[in-house]
């Protein structure tokens, strides 16, 4: 008969390891009082991360905006974000093209490919159609590498590299 002891000793191994994980993470901040709780310590990390994603934004659209040749002053006087963005890919001031209807699922860029490919699931469009548009706008410009690996791993094997 089993010992209850041993079903649980690998659940205590993995409690230990998440402890240690816990513990590296917190240790990555440093506050004003050497008193921050976990909690706090938790909270600190995730703000940084958020900051560091607001300056990835940023430093994309400031690319962007280079090559479109615009200034400043002439991005604050509109929804640089998106509008613009979007229709300088229709325009085709900027190579791209868009993988699904009505300017939606815009991809100019194989960071615009992983994005669109991730939130295809979250749109009312067919699923397979617009999958199959980003690997076409993928191949067409050469930005496979915002594809995910199982997508390749599906090419290689023969097929369209659609989920099935």
């Amino acid at each position: 008969m089993m010992n209850l002891n041993d079903t649980y000793a690998g659940n205590g191994a993995r409690l230990n390891a998440n402890k240690k994980r816990r513990g590296r993470a917190e240790l990555l901040v440093t506050s004003q009082d050497n008193y921050m709780s976990g909690e706090d310590a938790m909270g600190e990390i995730f703000a940084r991360k958020r900051s560091r994603g607001k300056e990835f934004r940023e430093m994309k659209m400031a690319d962007y905006r280079d090559r479109m040749g615009l200034s400043f002053a002439e991005c604050e006087e509109y929804d640089f974000a998106d509008k613009e963005y979007r229709l300088a890919i229709k325009e085709g001031k900027m190579k791209g093209a868009f993988a699904g209807d009505d300017m939606s699922f815009p991809i100019a860029s194989p960071e615009d490919v992983r994005s669109a490919w991730s939130s295809v699931g979250r749109s009312d469009q067919p699923t397979k159609k617009v999958q199959k548009n980003i690997i076409r706008i993928a191949r067409k410009y050469n930005w496979m590498n915002g594809l995910p690996k199982s997508v390749h791993d599906r090419i290689k094997k023969g097929g369209s590299g659609l989920p099935e």
